[in-house]
């Protein structure tokens, strides 16, 4: 996709959104971006604020998006500049400086409390200004962002960084052309590049240590402690892989032992210390020493990482020169880190039980959804003279690209196949199945904490009994988005609702109907599979979800709410709690509607025991397919580091001619594990 059509696309889906949620393209455009950058591992989860003013001496005053809780105590603020037009526009540096300088002026207010003087306490920006002012000193960098879904021109230059009350502010800008960049990027995200030399003239000495196979390279150093804390103080949470930046919920404080050793014994921190694990893609030398390090990624090792940050920051800049952190530096190509990087994380951090869950796009739980969503057809509907499919996306952008490598009669073929708002991506699902399974205070939290929070809870059932995961539940998790994203529509249009919170809303609202349908149908189920047949919620459903609605709202701006900020308060299990006590009785409408409880446990019961079967033959077909030779070279590796146990070298003489006859299938289920085994330490199936 070039870059007209990105932003041809781009425009289309945000205009999508603004027409079914009913707000200003531009506001649509931020919001989807947002999702785009929190993809993109830059910003966790940037909510959306429209405000445009003047203030002291008559400056302007604008932002359009924040994010106040990034794990490193950095603070992100985003400001708007849209075009809007059908075709691409540029703007300039001075354009760009404009922009930036209204956001600076906000913050700059925020913090020093004049912003407030005389503004309505209910509003959004009111409140994101307190939360700034009472943050203080407690912040560690400033993160300033442009958006523009336009071009800015090749000749700009960058924008030097500042400092606010002694707090580091950096300016990021991000054009349409940055964000087709990322998007057409092997890892999903901007790669950073690190120049070691601004801490070391000479470059960091390390161990180079070769790999047999020449997948990657390794590179083993002991690293000044100062470089350890100036990286995370420089780059924050952006430094650390995905699952760990998750995992990093100690914010601001550091492990009671790291900073015994750093100020009691810091000559000992190499010995004391497990150090990190880090990868990246490529490594540039200097007389043998690594000089410059492209796409950083630390995969193990985040809380010492940080506390080294936080201690430094704690005793005014105190230097760590004793201090040297081990490090253990993977390097691996740009075109395999997508796939090995998670890899190496999940081993890396083997001891916490969690990372069985890291839920990348190749993980079996997504390849299932992926499959079934191939082959499930949409129930006829009415005046349609064929049937649909809803599209899984395992990764941003895979539905296009399945759309772009046909030929334009096959795309309007695809295009009829699967609508383009029948698509669901993997963020999506675990928003919807969350907010059913009752827990939008994580929904609110943002897609990554959500996001881990769903793979953690499927990953249990999946290892519990991975036939839960059936076409019942492809069908129920596409009624899910049915009823989510109708209620988001039925709110947007309501009469009571004024712009903002509207995610908020909706999640709290659907956790609150599922809570009281559980708690008031004596036997029933809500149900899901009328949605699915008819492919939109019944009127009782929407009307119960607008009365819901109507009422969380009521909660998450009560003037008693201990959080002064909206969003922010919408994120604790307390707010949750006060909706779930909330009274609200089901209409007799609704209760009429719902599903026999037993009748739907014995069709999930049934779906199960269909899955297992399916599951069994598609094992025996995928092994009895494959090549003799590709199951000797399975098993040489396999032997090679003893990977296989004797029960599995028994079976693999089925398939590899030792042995007459076919393999059952448990045994064919069985040499997939092993096989998957094999392609976890690095086995490559031909």
């Amino acid at each position: 996709m070039n870059l007209n059509e990105f932003h041809a696309d781009v425009r289309n889906q945000a205009l999508t959104r603004a027409e079914v949620e009913g707000i200003y393209a531009a506001e649509a455009f931020v919001a989807e971006i947002a999702e785009r950058l929190s993809d993109a591992e830059e910003v966790e989860h940037l909510t959306t604020l429209t405000f445009e003013g003047e203030g002291k001496r008559r400056r302007r005053l604008a932002i359009h998006g924040f994010d106040l809780d990034d794990s490193d105590d950095s603070i992100a603020l985003a400001v708007l500049r849209f075009g809007g037009g059908e075709t691409l526009e540029t703007f300039n540096f001075t354009e760009a400086n404009q922009s930036l300088k209204a956001l600076l002026a906000f913050l700059e207010e925020a913090v020093g409390g004049e912003f407030v003087e005389g503004r309505e306490e209910s509003t959004l920006e009111y409140q994101v200004a307190e939360d700034l002012r009472k943050r203080g000193r407690a912040v560690s960098r400033y993160r300033l962002y442009l958006l523009s879904d336009m071009k800015m021109s090749d000749s700009a230059k960058g924008l030097a960084s500042t400092e606010l009350n002694g707090i580091p502010v950096d300016f990021h800008v991000w054009d349409i052309a940055r964000l087709h960049q990322v998007s057409q990027s092997l890892v999903g995200r901007e790669e950073l590049t690190i120049d070691l030399t601004e801490w070391m003239p000479t470059g960091l000495p390390a161990l180079e240590v070769t790999d047999s196979s020449n997948e990657f390279r390794t590179y083993l150093a002991a690293v000044p402690g100062d470089m350890v804390a100036d990286l995370y103080g420089r780059y924050g949470s952006r430094l650390l892989e995905g699952n760990v930046r998750s995992y990093l919920s100690n914010r601001g404080k550091v492990n009671k032992g790291i900073r015994l050793t750093v100020t009691s014994e810091p000559a000992h921190f190499l010995a004391y210390n497990n150090g990190i694990t880090a990868t990246a893609v490529g490594v540039d030398l200097k007389d043998g020493n690594l000089a410059r390090i492209t796409d950083l990624q630390i995969v193990n090792g985040g809380q010492t990482t940080a506390s080294l940050f936080y201690v430094k920051r704690e005793n005014k800049g105190a230097e760590l020169e004793d201090v040297f952190v081990q490090m253990k530096l993977v390097v691996v190509e740009a075109a395999k880190a997508a796939d090995m990087v998670p890899r190496i994380s999940r081993y890396a951090n083997s001891q916490n039980r969690v990372s069985e869950a890291d839920f990348f796009s190749n993980s079996p739980f997504h390849v299932r959804l992926a499959e079934l969503s191939q082959r499930v057809l949409v129930p006829p509907q009415p005046g349609v003279n064929f049937q649909t499919k809803w599209f899984y996306e395992r990764t941003r952008g895979l539905y296009q690209n399945e759309k772009n490598k046909r030929s334009t009669a096959e795309q309007r073929k695809f295009e009829a196949e699967y609508p383009r708002r029948q698509v669901i991506d993997k963020t999506a699902a675990a928003k919807y199945e969350v907010s059913w399974g009752m827990q939008p205070h994580m929904v609110s939290a943002g897609a990554q904490k959500n996001f881990m929070a769903f793979a953690s809870l499927v990953a249990a059932k999946w290892d519990a009994a991975d036939s839960a995961f059936n076409e019942m539940y492809w069908k129920q998790l596409v009624a899910k988005a049915i009823l989510f994203e109708s209620i988001r529509a039925a709110i947007a249009k309501a009469d009571w609702y004024e712009k903002g919170y509207l995610a908020n809303l909706v999640t709290y609202t659907m956790a609150k109907l599922a809570f009281e349908v559980g708690r008031q149908a004596r036997g029933g189920a809500f149900d899901l599979e009328r949605v699915w047949i008819n492919q939109i919620p019944t009127e009782a459903t929407l009307g119960e979800a607008l009365q819901i609605g109507a009422r969380v709202l009521a909660v998450l701006t009560s003037e008693h709410r201990p959080v002064s900020n909206v969003t922010e308060w919408a994120k604790k299990e307390a707010c949750w709690d006060l909706v779930r006590q909330m009274p609200h009785d089901l209409s007799p409408e609704l209760m009429t509607e719902l599903a026999d409880r037993k009748v739907v446990t014995e069709k999930k019961k049934a779906a199960a025991a269909v899955q297992k079967i399916d599951s069994g033959i598609a094992a025996q077909t995928r092994v009895v397919t494959m090549q003799a030779s590709e199951w000797v070279a399975i098993e040489e590796f396999a032997r090679s580091r003893k990977l296989a146990s004797p029960t599995d070298l028994d079976i693999l003489a089925y398939v590899t001619g030792r042995k007459n006859g076919f393999p059952t299938e448990a045994q064919a289920g069985r040499l997939l594990r092993l096989l998957a085994k094999c392609e976890e330490y690095g086995f490559e199936t031909q």
